[in-house]
C-alpha cells in the first residue's frame, strides 16, 4: 500500500509546479494538502487548491461531497479535478474512483474536466494498462513509470495539459 504522506508530498509538488506556471505571484497560501493559490488574471483567473471539496448530486438527488487531490475552479463554474495515485497494489481504489467520476460527470456534465495521474516505480503496483481501462470516465489518464516521481521533467506534460485546460475557455 502506498504511503499516504508520500502521496501528499506528490500533491504538494504538483501544486508548486502549477503555481510556478499559472499562479498569480504572491497568491500562494498554506502548504501541503491545504495549499491554494489564485490563477493569473492574464489566464482568465480562478483558483487552484489541494484537497478541495465540491458537491455533486447522485441520481436520487442526494448531495455528496468529492474531495479532489487538486481542484482548479475557473470563472463561470468550470472545474478541473486532478486525482493522484502512487504505486497502488489495490485495484479497488481505481474502481471506486472511476465509479465516483461516472456519478460526478452525470451530475456536473461539461462543467468538469477530470485527470487521473498514476505514478508508479518501474515494475511495481497495478499495471498502467489495467488502471487506464477502468479509469475511462476521466477525460485524461496519465501514467508514469519512474523511480523518482519528484523529478520535474516527468511532470512537464501533466502541467502542460492542465495549463491548456485552464486557458481553453
Amino acid at each position: 500500500m502506498a504511503d499516504k504522506s508520500y502521496e501528499e508530498s506528490l500533491q504538494e509538488f504538483l501544486v508548486s509546479m502549477l503555481y510556478a506556471r499559472v499562479g498569480e505571484p504572491g497568491s500562494l497560501h498554506g502548504e501541503g494538502k491545504n495549499a491554494r493559490f489564485e490563477i493569473k488574471r492574464s489566464l482568465g483567473g480562478g483558483t487552484c487548491a489541494a484537497g478541495a471539496a465540491f458537491d455533486y448530486a447522485l441520481p436520487s438527488g442526494r448531495k455528496v461531497t468529492h474531495i479532489a487531490d487538486i481542484l482548479v475552479t475557473l470563472p463561470h463554474g468550470r472545474r478541473l479535478t486532478i486525482d493522484l495515485k502512487w504505486a497502488s497494489e489495490e485495484f479497488d481504489f481505481f474502481k471506486a474512483r472511476a465509479y465516483d467520476m461516472l456519478l460526478i460527470k452525470q451530475s456536473l456534465g461539461r462543467q468538469l474536466w477530470a485527470m487521473m495521474v498514476y505514478l508508479r516505480p518501474l515494475a511495481s503496483g497495478v499495471s498502467a494498462e489495467r488502471v487506464q481501462e477502468i479509469c475511462f470516465p476521466f477525460d485524461l489518464f496519465f501514467a508514469c513509470e519512474h523511480q523518482d516521481p519528484q523529478n520535474p521533467a516527468i511532470w512537464v506534460p501533466i502541467v502542460d495539459r492542465i495549463e491548456a485546460e485552464i486557458t481553453a475557455i
